[in-house]
């Protein structure tokens, strides 16, 4: 290799195979940090930096945090257990039960904040105990797996996803709650309409 690639900020380093057996070194641009803005860019727009410091500065229950790092450490990317994958790369494998016995938290917990993660778009459910976290956020994979799976997730058509403020978890709880109470003061305003037993019909002896 005669010379190396010169790396600047805000650029990493790629490697492409040759075809040959060999590898061919390039520079792109990371572009993680766009998509707080647009989630239209497409290709590799991980950035790791840009998601923790989003968690960082949420106000959420811990167990919410437990749960969404345990759905990350799932989504192996590896290409080295292809063939012993549970789900394919880029999805999660796992349901409730599965969250719970890995985290140690009750069923409850688990539930409040899968529904919160898939409210804000950071997941979807691909199909019965698979999971699809969103590519643009979570997944370790080439510039063309990201399309890929980007591609996955708008056909399906995903939840948009929302780079939530501080107290946004707590506004969603209060808004939830808000919502049960006045389902239930609906459900009590019923009116309830009591039917008349019907008297049994007694047969006339001859």
């Amino acid at each position: 290799m005669d010379q190396l690639p010169i790396v600047r900020p805000g650029e990493r380093v790629v490697a492409r195979s040759d075809g040959k057996g060999g590898l061919i070194l390039g520079v792109e641009k990371i572009k993680g940090r766009e998509f707080a803005a647009s989630a239209e860019c497409s290709g590799y727009v991980l950035d790791a930096r840009l998601l923790m410091d989003v968690l960082g500065s949420l106000k959420m229950p811990g167990s919410w945090f437990q749960v969404w790092c345990k759905l990350v450490a799932l989504q192996n990317a590896n290409r080295a257990d292809d063939q012993t994958r549970a789900a394919a790369r880029g999805f999660v494998k796992t349901n409730q039960r599965d969250l719970q016995a890995r985290c140690n938290l009750s069923a409850a917990s688990v539930n409040e904040a899968s529904q919160f993660f898939a409210h804000v778009g950071w997941m979807r459910t691909a199909k019965r105990g698979v999971l699809q976290l969103n590519p643009w956020l979570t997944v370790a994979g080439t510039s063309g797996e990201q399309e890929k799976w980007q591609a996955l997730w708008n056909s399906a058509e995903g939840p948009a996803c929302l780079i939530p403020h501080a107290d946004y978890p707590t506004e969603w709880r209060q808004a939830r709650e808000a919502e049960k109470k006045a389902a239930e003061s609906a459900r009590l305003k019923e009116k309830v309409v009591t039917l008349r037993q019907r008297r049994p019909v007694r047969k006339v002896s001859a």
